[in-house]
């Protein structure tokens, strides 16, 4: 992966900051953006990466960070990875839309400003890989957490529809889409903070453990590689078999 160049959203903790240490220890020169400037100077000095400040749900900051990225990078992107996004775990009649709004802001919005903007450079290139950290929850809806599911559901939609667009022009778009993992997405919305998601709650999955960083950033660098050329449009689910089956609970 020497010599290629990346953007990260989101990474500044938890799966992005994964992505960004392994993407970085096999060689690829990478921008990434987050929110928090203290953790986001602290992944910069520990890779070697250039952090660039960028809240998602700014628009015209978000715009700014792509040009910056391209600064930063020499004018090229090899890979783009989608991976900012929020949680919020409450009934649909629960939550206000002003949350709904910032979810999807987050974590469909943004995916498609910054998608789309380095699809037009890939374009110009004749090549390039996006991948979009989707979740399972995209595949089969999760009810405690309904907003975050119609987000990521959208998110799904949009890598498949986004493969089939970029696929004449070299450009490959895949999804991949983790269970639960520790540490995973933290919702950070003003006055909800009791509304995050914790995975490491959860029960682990019928593997026998929860899923890690490692297990997605492994999954995003096989897909940036001339290994999975020929793979585009795919949904790579990573949870443990989590999802494989369903489990009905009647009322008592």
């Amino acid at each position: 992966m020497g010599g290629r160049t990346a953007l990260v959203t989101g990474g500044t903790s938890g799966i992005g900051r994964a992505i960004v240490e392994h993407l970085s220890g096999a060689g690829m020169q990478l921008a990434f953006t987050g929110r928090d400037v203290g953790r986001g100077t602290e992944v910069a000095a520990a890779t070697g990466a250039t952090f660039l400040q960028a809240d998602a749900t700014d628009r015209g900051r978000c715009d700014e960070s792509i040009d910056e990225a391209l600064a930063a990078l020499g004018g090229r992107l090899d890979l783009f990875v989608s991976n900012a996004g929020l949680v919020f775990a409450a009934p649909l009649e629960e939550t206000p839309e002003a949350v709904y709004r910032e979810l999807l802001e987050v974590n469909l919005t943004a995916a498609f400003r910054y998608s789309r903007a380095c699809l037009r450079v890939m374009r110009a290139q004749g090549r390039g890989s996006i991948v979009h950290i989707v979740s399972d929850a995209a595949i089969r809806g999760i009810h405690h957490i309904p907003v975050y599911t119609i987000s990521k559901t959208g998110l799904l939609a949009m890598s498949e529809v986004l493969a089939a667009e970029a696929a004449p022009h070299g450009v490959r778009v895949n999804a991949v889409c983790p269970g639960a993992t520790v540490p995973g997405v933290q919702s950070t919305i003003a006055g909800y903070d009791h509304h995050a998601e914790d995975a490491s709650t959860w029960g682990p999955a019928p593997s026998g453990r929860h899923g890690s960083g490692t297990d997605i950033a492994e999954a995003v660098l096989w897909l940036a590689s001339g290994a999975a050329e020929h793979v585009s449009g795919a949904t790579l689910r990573i949870d443990g078999a989590a999802s494989a089956a369903m489990r009905a609970i009647a009322r008592a």
